[in-house]
């Protein structure tokens, strides 16, 4: 007899969990003290057994010189957003 189990470890994760990158820009790095490119990118939150895209620190802004990640919020957080929405 086997028995069934509903976790499996070698299962994929859903892509709904997966940071997505929305684009890149300029902006000053506090580590490498300079103007650097960043990537920007939505950050799904777990609430119980669901992955919100939409919460207050969603969006993050990644170094890729020195791979610093910054959460953006409050005003630069929907300048970020404001500029995504038109093209």
């Amino acid at each position: 007899m086997s028995i069934f189990s509903i976790f499996r470890p070698d299962r994929i994760p859903s892509l709904s969990r997966l940071p997505k990158e929305l684009g890149r820009e300029e902006r000053p790095c506090e580590r490498c003290v300079r103007r650097t490119e960043h990537i920007l990118y939505r950050v799904p939150k777990k609430v119980v057994l669901l992955y919100v895209k939409e919460h207050p620190e969603s969006l993050h802004a990644t170094c890729i010189v020195c791979a610093r990640s910054t959460v953006l919020t409050g005003e630069e957080r929907e300048r970020v957003l404001a500029s995504l929405r038109d093209p």
